[in-house]
């Protein structure tokens, strides 16, 4: 049964079968039948598959099984589905009612977020060789928090990983706009500290409650995104603690080598201040309780609605039924349009110096 849609692939409810022969329910994403027949797009799929097979940890959206359908005859990958929402969709309905987020919190969940990246960044191939993997779309729509309060990055489809066989087009810019580093938009070579910078732009937003980059076009936010000015959090809010501006100040220098050298030292600092914010508090649990008051009865909605879905097929729905809210690992990942060329103007000069825009307060 289809759950989801996105622009490369169709994301269908099934199972996967353990070793020990158990059964789970499972997301399973299989490209687009009108794309089927591009070498490109399958070898990115392929890609994605590989590297996801790689992957298993904690903070990371589980994948249990990738490969190739012979009775559909398509390439699929098996995903655990997670019931909860993305760090997007809590920070929607924190504005929309005008809360705010409690800072411990929000660094707690950032914290969990390093332990991913660190070690999808430490992973090694078959052999021992570094595969220096980048997830290159760290933002709020992929960074999941379920209602038993874990913490899940997903959607490894723009990873760039050596030995990776597709290769990305000059001139396109993968990964959301907003939330790339100013080497993505440059198209330097980048490494694990990209990936620092787009989860400390996740984390200013998140401690704010306010968009960082984002500006009225693309052209203005890749180029305030390539200036990295980023305003001090304590001019508009003077409870804002200085050793958290500190913290989300260094995952944010524009020079790679001024950032945190590892996803692991970002998180120390996170944790460290989490701890001392909130000494003893039950995070996970923190979570749960957040994610019920600002979706109240959604837990017990999706859990039904998983019930239903996965029931036997002689009971379950046959339709399109999707779910009562998204599912981790049920959106695919697009990329941004190809980088406009410089303006000759002095206009990045002025984007770059001015405030944010008031779309983004």
């Amino acid at each position: 049964m289809k759950i989801a849609g996105g622009g490369m692939a169709m994301i269908y409810l099934g199972r996967a079968r353990a070793e020990d022969g158990t059964e789970r329910v499972a997301a399973v994403k299989v490209i687009k039948h009108e794309l089927r027949q591009h070498e490109k797009f399958v070898q990115m799929f392929l890609d994605e598959g590989k590297v996801l097979t790689r992957l298993s940890h904690p903070n990371i959206a589980r994948t249990y099984e990738c490969g190739w359908d012979e009775a559909q005859g398509v390439h699929f990958i098996a995903m655990e589905l997670l019931v909860g929402r993305t760090l997007a969709d809590v920070w929607n309905a924190c504005r929309e009612r005008k809360f705010s987020l409690r800072l411990d919190l929000a660094a707690w969940i950032g914290a969990r977020v390093t332990e991913a990246l660190a070690y999808a960044h430490d992973l090694k191939d078959e052999h021992g060789a570094p595969l220096h993997l980048v997830h290159r779309d760290v933002n709020p729509s992929n960074i999941f928090v379920t209602h038993a309060g874990e913490v899940k990055l997903f959607d490894f489809g723009l990873a760039k990983a050596t030995g990776a066989r597709a290769q990305s087009s000059s001139g396109i810019v993968k990964g959301k706009l907003p939330y790339l580093s100013p080497e993505q938009v440059a198209q330097d070579p980048i490494d694990g500290r990209s990936d620092v910078f787009a989860l400390g732009a996740t984390m200013w937003e998140l401690t704010t409650m306010r968009r960082l980059f984002t500006r009225d076009d693309d052209v203005e936010t890749l180029l305030a995104v390539k200036a990295a000015l980023v305003p001090d959090p304590r001019a508009r809010l003077a409870t804002y603690p200085e050793e958290l501006w500190r913290i989300v100040k260094h995952a944010l220098e524009r020079d790679p080598a001024e950032r945190y050298a590892t996803a692991t030292d970002f998180g120390r600092a996170l944790d460290a201040f989490a701890r001392a914010q909130g000494p003893g508090v039950n995070m996970p649990e923190l979570v749960g309780a957040i994610l019920e008051e600002l979706f109240p009865g959604e837990r017990q909605k999706q859990a039904m609605w998983l019930r239903t879905t996965s029931a036997p097929r002689a009971t379950a729905p046959r339709e399109t039924m999707a779910p009562p809210a998204p599912l981790a690992g049920t959106a695919t990942p697009s990329m941004a349009p190809p980088l406009p060329k410089p303006r000759r103007s002095s206009a990045k000069m002025r984007v770059a110096s001015r405030k944010p825009s008031s779309s983004g307060e």
